[in-house]
């Protein structure tokens, strides 16, 4: 009898045990996922704010037309619009972690499988100004092969089995994103650079006067790698760690340790700036 109480004891406890291990990696999934998707929204928008402000600084420098002037203006307006489609297509990729999430846990209702369906579809469309290549979609085909058997949850499988190649297109396209954000972020900053240089640096510097501490701040600016560049290519990693994390998922390896530190540089790097936007 007591033999009896103890293996029913024994295989409650592994039953519990295994129940409780998907759910945990669907939390992680989940947690990661929407994480990423929020601190990229973030980075976009102060990448936004820079260049407004980056354009701002510049406009007074620049002949004054009514060309360069609207030319300048809808170039902004442009990027905004771009912004916003992006910020869309990211709410569609954390919703798709969070209905996978539940269909983790155990949800399998119809509706949870219907509505994971359509978010997948809904990323299939991916803003134009950053649509993939074929070249790139071609090289995130044939994922669905990563996706390992008779470990995940059946209705899991299945699902992973049909977005494997969707979701490492849209996240594909959020580091396609960063990069252009890297490049038009560059253009700009550069320029204001070089503006504050010849005022703040050169110009005192040749004109003999005292050099203070207001000098060697802006000349140490000058020199080190400008706080949003430096962000976005934190950014660039934590979504190489994302894409990564995302073909572990499939093999059903669930350690987010590496995606989580990326993120944490990036938050620490928001952070940084907008506290030094603050202080001016």
């Amino acid at each position: 009898m007591k033999t009896s109480v103890l293996v029913t004891t024994i295989l409650a406890f592994a039953l519990s045990g295994c129940v409780t291990v998907p759910i945990e990696r669907a939390q992680g999934v989940s947690a990661s996922g929407k994480q990423y998707v929020e601190t990229l929204k973030k980075v976009n928008d102060l990448a936004l704010d820079e260049s407004i402000q980056f354009s701002a600084n510049l406009l007074p420098e620049l002949p004054r037309t009514d060309a360069i002037l609207m030319s300048t203006t809808d170039d902004i307006k442009q990027r905004a619009q771009l912004i916003g489609q992006a910020h869309a297509y990211y709410d569609a990729l954390a919703t798709y972690f969070a209905e996978l999430e539940a269909l983790a846990n155990g949800d399998q209702s119809e509706s949870t499988a219907t509505a994971l369906s359509k978010v997948a579809d809904s990323l299939k469309a991916q803003p134009v100004a950053l649509e993939l290549s074929d070249e790139k979609k071609k090289a995130l085909t044939g994922l669905a092969g990563f996706v390992a058997k008779e470990v995940h949850a059946a209705a899991v499988e299945k699902a992973l089995v049909r977005d494997a190649d969707t979701v490492a297109q849209a996240l594909a396209v959020s580091e396609q994103m960063l990069d252009e954000q890297i490049r038009w972020i560059s253009v700009r900053e550069k320029a204001e650079r070089e503006r504050k240089f010849d005022r703040g640096v050169k110009t005192p510097f040749i004109s003999k006067k005292e050099l203070g501490s207001d000098w060697k701040n802006s000349w140490s600016s000058y020199v080190r790698t400008a706080p949003v560049i430096a962000l976005l290519i934190d950014a660039k990693k934590a979504s190489t760690e994302m894409q990564k994390s995302w073909v572990n998922i499939l093999r059903a390896q669930y350690s987010h340790a590496e995606t989580l530190a990326a993120l944490k540089k990036v938050k620490e790097g928001l952070e940084a700036i907008s506290a030094l936007h603050n202080a001016k």
